[in-house]
């Protein structure tokens, strides 16, 4: 059966051409990059390509990249890793309160340490206040951790304001980059950012690979969170090299596209919009789509809960928020911390656009949301006043 997919911020599709470049690293030339033989130099030689190509998509240095299992890890190296266990209060890190809970769960291990962890302001349409993540700076402050694009609402923050007053304090910026990768340009160095996640598998790639950019004259800062071979000195491991060929890939792709596909999908979310306002009057956006990227839609649908519709649907592919809270049934602590309240919350759904989605596909799908949900309206409610 077809599905239509439409969560593209859990995960993406890999790209033919990015399996076509992987597969050779799984069949002939399947060495160990560590290794001093011929098959060795040949992975070797494809894991050095693939960092020249995250490297362009990141505005960075090829150098300056690590190669990890994906940013929840390349998170970790980041930020557990500018702390000792000998650290505490007042030494403190700052944390944005709607990130993905692989950045949240490390303030939760810092805190339970003894590090202090605070957390900035963010205004309603999901992005850092400025004046309160300055407030919450000090001296003492190690790093300051946010995401460049939200994965529920696709908030873009001012990351290179927010560098800019890291910096101020003497602080670093680390930054997930896992949905920003891709969709929106990136410029390390001339955004000031000093770590910055991604992740293969957002960006059509295949899962279990991802990369650490960390500016050089940080590097010395950060300690490794495991230890082994030595493959890098802030990561050891074995080099899959087919991933990372694979991560390659995808970033050489992305990158070309990138214009293309940010007016493929702007055209989609304005196919998606014109849908749903025919459809279900009374929805409304979750934070602002002005200041968020295309890809990203989260709306409320009056008088459904969200779990409900997107647990019904058999042909449709959605969330109710990041794949990473899909098992609770509390309302979305991003939306929560935004103002929206639990009622409008938990009636809220994400969609998650692709350029390689068509717009036939896009409209099938979301009827067959509508018309779910219109039915679950229907036996709440008791009646079909939301619905047309």
């Amino acid at each position: 059966m077809n599905i239509i997919y439409l969560d593209n911020c859990a995960t993406t599709r890999v790209d033919e051409e990015v399996l076509d470049a992987m597969l050779p690293y799984l069949r002939e030339d399947f060495g160990n990059p560590s290794s001093p033989h011929v098959l060795g130099k040949r992975a070797r030689r494809a894991v050095d390509l693939a960092a020249v190509s995250v490297a362009e998509l990141l505005g960075a240095d090829p150098g300056a990249v690590v190669f990890t299992s994906g940013a929840t890890e390349s998170n970790n190296i980041a930020l557990l890793g500018l702390f000792g266990h000998e650290d505490r209060a007042p030494v403190n890190a700052v944390f944005c309160p709607t990130d993905h809970k692989s950045s949240l769960s490390i303030g939760a291990a810092l805190a339970a340490r003894g590090v202090e962890t605070r957390s900035m302001a963010v205004r309603h349409d999901g992005q850092a206040d400025l004046a309160d993540l300055r407030g919450k700076l000090d001296a003492h402050t190690r790093v300051a951790t946010t995401a460049w694009v939200n994965s529920e609402l696709g908030t873009i923050q001012p990351v290179a304001q927010m560098a800019a007053l890291c910096h101020e304090a003497g602080a670093l910026l680390h930054v997930d980059g896992a949905q920003a990768a891709g969709r929106i340009p990136i410029d390390v160095e001339g955004e000031g950012i000093d770590t910055l996640s991604v992740s293969a598998h957002k960006i059509h790639g295949p899962k279990g690979v991802g990369a650490l950019f960390v500016r050089r004259d940080v590097r010395r800062r950060l300690r490794p969170v495991m230890y082994g071979g030595g493959q890098h000195e802030l990561r050891s491991g074995t080099i899959p090299a087919h991933l990372v060929v694979g991560l390659g890939a995808a970033c050489r792709i992305a990158q070309k596209r990138l214009n293309d596909n940010w007016s493929a999908v702007t055209r989609l979310r304005e196919v998606a919009l014109g849908v749903l306002s025919a459809r279900v009057p009374g929805f409304r956006f979750n934070g602002d789509p002005n200041v968020a990227v295309p890809h990203v839609l989260n709306v409320v649908l009056p008088g459904v809960r969200g779990e409900s519709l997107v647990s019904g649907l058999h042909k449709v592919a959605l969330s109710t928020g990041s794949a990473c809270n899909s098992d609770s049934q509390e309302p979305s602590y991003v939306l929560t911390s935004i103002g929206v309240g639990a009622e409008d919350a938990n009636s809220s759904v994400r969609i998650c656009l692709s350029p390689q989605l068509s717009e036939e596909d896009l409209v099938t799908g979301l009827e067959l949301v509508c018309e779910r949900a219109r039915g679950l309206a229907e036996v709440v409610a008791g009646a079909s006043g939301h619905y047309a």
